[in-house]
């Protein structure tokens, strides 16, 4: 699983002071990837890089409606390295 406070150094967040926001960020990029075939026990460096990369994208951008809050081309590319993973990262 990836920390709370892994994903609060990736935002520039103060994990205490929003630990609940981070929380739901973290637990919303494991969703993220999960519905997009990567499985829920993956681990590893690319998985932590990614999901932490997706929290603090999610972190940085929530309330924002307008075009730009699309979740960016790299991030959704991801997808292609982790989803045929072994489980391990590897």
């Amino acid at each position: 699983m990836v920390t709370l406070e892994f994903v609060a150094r990736f935002a520039g967040a103060d994990v205490e002071a929003d630990r609940d926001v981070l929380e739901v960020c973290r637990d919303a990029a494991v969703e993220w990837y999960e519905n997009a075939g990567v499985s829920r026990d993956t681990t590893g460096s690319l998985y932590a890089f990614w999901v932490g990369n997706l929290a603090a994208w999610f972190f940085d951008n929530r309330g924002n409606a307008e075009a730009q809050a699309a979740i960016p081309a790299y991030i959704v590319s991801s997808v292609h390295q982790l989803r045929y993973t072994d489980g391990d990262g590897e």
